[in-house]
């Protein structure tokens, strides 16, 4: 899975979540959406889907995805999983 996002719009959504774990990203037709498991949580962010695909990520990899993007200077960010 490869996708493009905005990091602003990312990160509003992603780290009041950030604690969560058992968490899933899909990215399909335009739209990279995150649900956490067991919580009632989820979004959609619009993205430029370079490749669709879809993964779980335990509590640790999500930190560490959500950390990576805070660090990741300019606008956009691509998340690749």
């Amino acid at each position: 899975m490869k996708v493009s996002v905005n990091k602003e719009f990312f990160l509003g959504q992603a780290l009041p979540i950030i604690d969560f774990d058992r968490i899933t990203l899909a990215a399909y037709g335009g739209v990279l959406s995150v649900a956490s498991f067991g919580n009632t949580v989820n979004f959609r962010v619009p993205a430029d889907v370079i490749e669709p695909g879809q993964s779980f990520l335990t509590f640790d990899e999500w930190r560490s995805l959500v950390t990576k993007i805070q660090t990741t200077p300019g606008n956009m960010v691509n998340i690749v999983l």
